[in-house]
């Protein structure tokens, strides 16, 4: 007697899968948000983009 193959578990765990990776979204884009924008003090955000980037990777400091 071969037992029948059923996959309708998947369907308890979709929706569990799909809240992780709405609810992991929301803090990446808040990483992504403040890493191209200076926060001084107060809410004034100013745009930098990738100049730290490219400021880190060009110092020695950073290699060594």
């Amino acid at each position: 007697m071969s037992k029948r193959l059923d996959n309708r578990s998947w369907l308890l765990v979709v929706p569990a899968l799909l809240l992780v990776m709405v609810s992991a979204v929301i803090p990446l884009m808040a990483v992504v948000n403040y890493s191209v924008q200076d926060v001084f003090f107060g809410n004034q955000f100013t745009w930098v983009g990738a100049k730290w980037f490219i400021q880190v990777l060009r110092s020695g400091e950073f290699y060594a």
